[in-house]
Order: C-alpha cells, then sequence, then structure tokens
C-alpha cells in the first residue's frame, strides 16, 4: 500500500510540473543568462537559475505577456490589456506598479529594448485595413510620443547590439501555420540604418520568424524548413548582409519551438509545445519549473443565468426544451412563465450540442472520455421527465478515433448526421434509443458545415469549400449519396442553407453582391421545382386559379414531399 502511495504521489507531482511547464508563455533569458521572465496565468514571473526561485512580478485581473529585458538587465517591458487593449507597459525587477508607454487603441507588443532607451513594438495602429503586416514603432522608456521606427511593413523588429541594424520578419501568415508556403509566408530581413538598405536573410519556401542578437551580433530565428519549427543561427556582416549558410541549433522533430531567447553569451531558453529547454554549447538541458501559488481567480464559482443560450432543441411534442449553456444541457418546460430548468448533463467537460431523439430522450456531445463522442440522456425516474428528474441517466452511443460534432437528427426522428474529425459527414438510424448502421456520407478535406435535414428526411443540404475556399451550397440524397448536387453555383460564399416548411425551396446567405471579405451577406433563395419557379408574384399571392375540386380547407395537412428538378 505504502508503495502505491509513494509511485501515486510522485506520479502527482510530475503531472503538476508538466501542467506548468506547457502553460509557459514567452520564455525571455536575462542578459547575463541569471534570470528569466515569462509569462504564466496572464502575469509576469521572474525565474532565477541559481536559486531556482519564482517571483510573480504583476498580479491584476488583465492579461500580460511578452516580458522583454532592458540592457542592464533591471527592468521589463511587457504588453497587458489592463485598460483596454494591449499596450506597453514596464516595471522594475524588483516589482512595483507598472508604468504605461502607449494608449492606443490597437495591439502594441514590444520585442526589444535598445541601448538607447527605446521599446521597439510592433502594432496595427494604421494600414490596419488594406495591408495585412503589421507596423514597427518605438517609444523611449521614459515616456514620450510613439513614432514610427521603420517605413517598411513587418513586425518582430530587434536591433543589433551596435545599434546599426534591424532584423525584422515580412509576411503576415499566422505562425502556428507551420507548414505553410505561400505568397504570405514570413521572412527575415535586415535593415542598415546608416545606408537604409535592406538585405533578405531568409528565403526558405517556410515560415522564418522572431529574429534576435546576441553580443556578438548573430542573428538567431525560428525556422521551419525542417518540417518543424527549429532554431537557426545566421552570421551577418557589419553592412548586413548574410555571411555563409545559417546553421540549425535545435532539433526538434514532434513538436516544434514555439518561442525562444537568448543571452548575451549566446545561451538560449525557448519553448515547445509541453516543454522549457535552455541550450548552452549545444547542450539542451530540460527546465522544471516549480511554481507554488494560488490563483488570482476562483477555479470554480457557481452561477445563475438567463442568457448566454449556445444551443437549443426543442421536443417532437413541442413540450420541452434543451438549452446548451456554459457547457452544460438544461432541459426546461417549453412555457416562458416556467422558470426552472434541469441541468441534466451536470459535468466538469463540456458539453453541448443537444438533439431530442423522442420526447424522453436526449442526446447531446461530450468530451468527458478524452474526445468528443455522443451521449444519452435519460430519466431513471419514470413518473418524471428530463425537466425535473433528479434521477438522469447517462450512456455513451458512439466510440470513434476522432472526435464527434455537430449531431443533427431528422425531422422523423429516425435517422441521425453526425461529423467524425474534420471531413466525414456521418449518417445512422437511431431506433429504441441506440445508434446503429452508421457510414459515411459525405468525405472530403472541407466539412460539411451547417447542416439541415429537408421536411420529408429524405435530403440533407449542407455548405462545402472547394480547392478555391469557395463556400457552395449541396443538395444530397439520404437513400442515394451519389446523388449529390450544387444548387448555388457562385464564385463567393454560400452559406447556412435552410428549407421552407414546405419543402419547395431552399434559403441560404451570400456575400455574392457584397465585397470579397464577406461583411455584407445578404438572404438569397432558390425554388428547387421548375413550375414553381416559373410562377408568377400574382400566381403565389392568389393562389391557383382553378381550386381542386372537393377542396375543403378543414382537411387533413398534406404530408410534405420534397421534389427537386435537377
Amino acid at each position: 500500500m505504502t508503495k502505491k502511495l509513494y509511485i501515486l504521489i510522485f506520479v502527482m507531482i510530475t503531472g503538476l510540473l508538466s501542467a506548468q511547464n506547457s502553460l509557459i508563455r514567452m520564455p525571455k533569458i536575462s542578459p547575463n543568462a541569471q534570470e528569466m521572465a515569462f509569462s504564466y496565468q496572464g502575469d509576469i514571473w521572474i525565474y532565477n537559475f541559481n536559486t531556482q526561485q519564482t517571483k510573480r512580478l504583476t498580479i491584476h485581473e488583465g492579461y500580460e505577456s511578452n516580458p522583454v529585458w532592458n540592457t542592464s538587465g533591471d527592468q521589463l517591458a511587457f504588453s497587458s490589456n489592463r485598460k483596454g487593449k494591449n499596450n506597453i507597459f514596464t516595471i522594475q525587477k524588483s516589482g512595483g506598479i507598472p508604468k504605461q508607454l502607449t494608449y492606443y487603441p490597437t495591439g502594441d507588443t514590444p520585442y526589444d529594448w535598445t541601448s538607447s532607451n527605446q521599446i521597439v513594438f510592433s502594432t496595427t495602429r494604421v494600414l490596419k485595413g488594406p495591408e495585412w503586416d503589421e507596423q514597427i514603432y518605438q517609444v523611449n522608456a521614459n515616456g514620450g510620443t510613439p513614432e514610427r521606427f521603420l517605413t517598411a511593413l513587418g513586425s518582430m523588429a530587434t536591433v543589433s547590439p551596435d545599434g546599426n541594424l534591424v532584423a525584422f520578419v515580412k509576411g503576415a501568415c499566422r505562425i502556428s501555420r507551420e507548414d505553410y508556403s505561400g505568397s504570405a509566408q514570413r521572412d527575415v530581413w535586415v535593415y542598415n540604418i546608416k545606408t537604409g538598405t535592406y538585405f533578405q536573410v531568409t528565403s526558405s519556401e517556410k515560415n522564418d520568424h522572431s529574429p534576435l542578437w546576441d553580443a556578438a551580433g548573430n542573428l538567431y530565428y525560428i525556422g521551419a524548413k525542417s518540417g518543424r519549427y527549429n532554431i537557426y543561427k545566421q552570421s551577418i556582416n557589419t553592412d548586413g548582409s548574410v555571411q555563409g549558410a545559417s546553421k540549425k541549433i535545435t532539433n526538434q522533430n514532434k513538436n516544434g519551438v514555439v518561442s525562444f531567447s537568448v543571452s548575451n553569451q549566446g545561451i538560449i531558453v525557448y519553448s515547445t509545445l509541453f516543454n522549457l529547454y535552455q541550450l548552452n554549447n549545444g547542450q539542451a538541458k530540460k527546465i522544471n519549473l516549480k511554481i507554488g501559488s494560488d490563483y488570482k481567480f476562483e477555479t470554480e464559482k457557481v452561477v445563475s443565468t438567463t442568457s448566454g443560450i449556445s444551443d437549443f432543441d426543442v421536443s417532437p411534442n413541442g413540450k420541452l426544451i434543451a438549452l446548451e449553456i456554459n457547457g452544460e444541457i438544461f432541459v426546461k418546460q417549453n412555457n416562458k412563465d416556467r422558470k426552472n430548468s434541469n441541468n441534466v448533463s451536470n459535468h466538469a467537460y463540456r458539453d453541448r450540442n443537444p438533439q431530442w431523439i423522442n420526447d424522453t430522450e436526449l442526446l447531446f456531445v461530450s468530451d468527458r472520455d478524452g474526445h468528443n463522442e455522443i451521449y444519452k440522456a435519460v430519466s431513471k425516474d419514470t413518473l418524471v421527465g428530463l425537466d425535473r428528474s433528479l434521477k438522469i441517466s447517462i450512456s455513451k452511443l458512439t466510440k470513434s478515433s476522432e472526435d464527434v460534432y455537430d449531431v443533427l437528427v431528422s425531422p422523423d426522428h429516425k435517422k441521425l448526421v453526425y461529423r467524425v474529425g474534420r471531413g466525414n459527414l456521418m449518417l445512422a438510424d437511431i431506433k429504441d434509443g441506440a445508434i446503429s448502421n452508421s457510414k459515411a456520407y459525405a468525405s472530403g478535406w472541407a466539412e460539411a458545415e451547417d447542416v439541415s435535414w429537408s421536411p420529408d428526411s429524405k435530403y440533407i443540404a449542407y455548405s462545402q469549400e472547394d480547392l478555391d475556399f469557395d463556400s457552395e451550397i449541396f443538395i444530397q440524397s439520404v437513400v442515394n449519396p451519389n446523388d449529390k448536387f450544387n444548387v448555388s453555383m457562385h464564385p463567393r460564399s454560400d452559406r447556412s442553407p435552410v428549407w421552407s416548411p414546405d419543402g419547395k425551396k431552399l434559403a441560404f446567405s451570400s456575400n455574392r453582391s457584397g465585397n470579397r471579405g464577406g461583411v455584407d451577406y445578404d438572404v438569397w433563395m432558390v425554388w428547387l421545382k421548375k413550375e414553381d419557379w416559373e410562377q408568377s408574384k400574382t400566381d403565389r399571392e392568389n393562389g391557383d386559379y382553378y381550386t381542386e375540386i372537393g377542396a375543403n380547407k378543414n382537411k387533413k395537412e398534406k404530408e410534405v414531399k420534397v421534389t427537386i428538378n435537377k
């Protein structure tokens, strides 16, 4: 028993340390390599390599990140949204009240604190509309008006030790797209302040970013040339031109380098997806931080809410409604005068996408077993429904290798569709509270989105992107999945199809008459039968000229049957 207890405690401590290290953001080693600043729990911290002690510098409900040391190593600049948008603040290494330097209503991110006491930062305060790239500004650490530092568009600028060269990044591709290759890819450039000359440092087909200098004038950056983000070292001539080939100094082949920093002596600290390392003379050593600190916010709280509904579904008889609120599934009577609801999922993990399969059984999606699967909730008390029952039975209905999303039950409550992974739309039968005969209905690199059943449960409409990222509206037969056709046919985006109650037309949103950026979406409609499309406005307003013999207003409502002319 004692041995098992020791093992359990060891596993728990190891797991805690791993979790802490995986949440460390933007580690920045001090110029003398004795300390490291980083962001954790939305605050700025310092770690001393000699004492192995951590110290919290800021504690605020705002989010603070991107610490940058000054050259003497006694102050830090960082970005914080404590006053609204991300602006630049400074603080003494010993602590104190941060000093605000920028006040612009956009994002400012510091990347360097030069020997001339200027803080160089990236911003989007001009050219936000026509250009993707950020701009490079500087502000004096003692205060003053920020000014444009480089006329070239770019970001992540850092100044060489002699103050003559500026390394920066051109390109606007998201850094998270590690394998991206295209017109927006990021490259590292160097600008010579004295001569006004630009030099391109990197030219690989992948992203290169985050240039940093050591005291000897060597340039370091993160590049994805090897297939994963790694740190490269490049010698630079005094005029800013490249000297020789770059050298890869890390060997990450599974999880690439996320961020890094370098001291004056060339000692590097870098983070990957889960781990933190110190690199000295080619040898990488894992850093295990022990952060003993209370949370600045409550980790759990009880709330009462009357808003924030993410999704809902009404039971077939219309008496109950299931609501998704804050990752929980609630059921209440479908009556505005009945205020109380019942939490039927009641789990720490996220529960969403409620769908009734009959008046007493409710499906929902949950990641409580590690990834998204479909679950069913029923009341074990046969005398009380899900809206009031205190005895709820939860059972898992699927066992997929990938996450399950977007469950939608057919109007006749005999079938359902759901997405597995990115692009596999599955069709299955639902009978006696169980899912059966699940099979691939539509597959592709792009998922079928905004799925909508026809009123007679015979067809499914959805939007799907082509290889040009143009979203089109498709209708696909349930009986014969090969019977699939495009009903929107336009080079701009068409989304969110919805059937009319009689199944004669399909409405969808489209930006075909607006701009390419997708700001102006309008509702469009397509008739599915030629004879309906050919009717005039008067025909639709007044109805048929000849009424059907024996027509009776009180006769039983006709069954909806969808007919489509392709």
